[in-house]
């Protein structure tokens, strides 16, 4: 093969493989929002039953006053009860007493009843939270293999363009320009391979001198349609 070709070609299979740890590497923000999105559901469902939680905290607490006020209206009740002078008002008295204590009946049941809620919403909001604990160990056991992955990427990138420096230097100049204006026209690939008659960057049959030129490894040819430079390899290179 043509040395500067062979330099082409060797140049194009260290592009694309910094161009595929590229692509890794910006993936990996994307594959870490995989596992924060557990992680914030999580956190939303235990906001949520500690709301159910503070909500009820505070209903308790306003029931519990009210029950406060009710027994203070029972005990001045029954304070005035030894100035009642007549049976009517004894009477009517006594009524006043029974109602008020049954109000103070209905609040302590709520109360009871905003106890019972208040124990299940608290096993509620343990249960939670052991939830949030483990998606956020998951998370940052994740975390550590990503920048452990990040930093393995980084080290390769860093090894292919210290050889990618060395070939660009042994590279023709003006082969080297035309090699960067395809990269960046040609989406990452300026070098393509001819198999059966058929340019393999852009899927174009091409003529077969051409193809039979290209074969003989003398000279470097371009193709007609994607202007790629195109080389040739023999079924027993692939092996």
């Amino acid at each position: 093969m043509n040395e500067q070709l062979r330099l082409l070609v060797n140049l194009q299979e260290i592009d694309s493989a910094i161009l595929s740890i590229a692509d890794k590497i910006e993936a990996l923000p994307e594959k870490l929002m995989r596992f924060k999105a557990p992680f914030k559901e999580a956190n939303s469902s235990l906001e949520k039953v500690k709301a159910k939680y503070e909500e009820l905290t505070k209903k308790k607490k306003t029931r519990e006053q009210a029950l406060e006020d009710i027994e203070a209206g029972i005990k001045k009740s029954k304070e005035r009860t030894k100035d009642i002078k007549t049976n009517k008002e004894y009477e009517a008295h006594l009524k006043e007493i029974g109602a008020v204590e049954k109000s103070k009946y209905q609040v302590e049941e709520e109360i009871i009843s905003i106890m019972e809620s208040l124990d299940s919403v608290t096993k509620e909001m343990e249960e939670e939270k052991s939830k949030v604990k483990k998606v956020e160990e998951s998370l940052k056991e994740e975390e550590k293999k990503l920048d452990e992955e990040k930093k393995t990427l980084h080290s390769e990138m860093d090894v292919y363009k210290t050889k990618r420096k060395e070939l660009a230097r042994e590279l023709n100049e003006e082969l080297y320009e035309k090699y960067m204006l395809l990269m960046k026209s040609k989406g990452g690939v300026a070098v393509a391979r001819t198999k059966d008659e058929v340019c393999l960057g852009c899927h174009t049959n091409i003529p077969p001198q051409l193809y039979n030129d290209i074969k003989s490894d003398h000279n470097i040819y371009t193709c007609c349609y994607c202007e790629r430079f195109l080389y040739y390899k023999a079924p027993e290179e692939n092996n």
